[in-house]
């Protein structure tokens, strides 16, 4: 399975809604995304720990407000075409992925280990209080503070473990975590570590692989979901 990173940011700006229907235009049924708080404790959708690398804007997301952030143009950075584009909030993207038939796997974005707690409540807040499908969500980070969070108070939904730097022992991880999936960097995989993700009952995710030449290999050694910038891409190389 083909799941689009940050939406579809080869084709359109990371994390906006337009990125997120590139996505879904291109076949692709998952998405990956990230999201943080704002100053005002409401969950938003992008990635870094600053706005400037992709809105017209500078400072720490977390010490701006909904509105400063909602008045930032998040996508002119990528092409004069996405003039306009803004930062959704967590609420907004739920919608989105009910208006494009998407499933979400949402990455707890964590800049700030101490907040670990409220960040989760406040997320998990925010995807009960829209309603959406636990049954189309997978909560993932590369924290495992987050992670144990999200068991403990929304242990019904899955969770994943971003990984990329080294593999920890599976098995004993998962005792604490209780896994539903392993989310590793492509680089750190081979065919050997892929058995022993497996092994050990774990759905194995790699990101963000944009190679339509290894997408036959990947999936060959029981890779579940490819993460990829370019899905139009990658689902035309798995069809093929």
């Amino acid at each position: 399975m083909i799941a689009g990173h940050r939406g579809a940011r080869a084709v359109a700006p990371e994390n906006t809604l337009i990125s997120m229907k590139a996505a879904a235009d291109a076949g692709a049924k998952w998405i990956e995304t990230d999201t943080q708080l704002c100053e005002d404790l409401v969950p938003v959708i992008i990635h870094d720990k600053s706005v400037r690398r992709c809105t017209n804007g500078s400072g720490s997301v977390r010490h701006k407000t909904l509105q400063e952030l909602k008045q930032l143009d998040a996508g002119s950075w990528f092409s004069p075409e996405f003039a306009g584009e803004t930062i959704p909030t967590l609420h907004e993207l739920l919608a989105a992925c009910d208006e494009y038939g998407l499933n979400l796997n949402l990455e707890i974005k964590v800049h700030y280990e101490e907040e670990v707690t409220l960040q989760v409540t406040k997320t998990i807040e925010a995807i009960k209080n829209y309603g959406f499908d636990p049954e189309r969500l997978i909560l993932s980070s590369f924290s495992y503070n987050a992670v144990n969070q999200c068991l403990e108070q929304w242990p019904e939904v899955r969770r994943g473990l971003i990984i990329e730097d080294w593999v920890p022992d599976i098995e004993r991880l998962d005792e604490k975590l209780k896994l539903y999936s392993i989310h590793l960097d492509h680089h750190l995989l081979n065919e050997k570590l892929a058995k022993e993700i497996i092994h050990a009952g774990k759905v194995l995710q790699i990101w963000t692989m944009n190679d339509p030449k290894k997408v036959a290999k990947f999936t060959r050694w029981g890779v579940s979901t490819i993460i990829t910038d370019d899905p139009a891409l990658l689902i035309s190389a798995a069809n093929n």
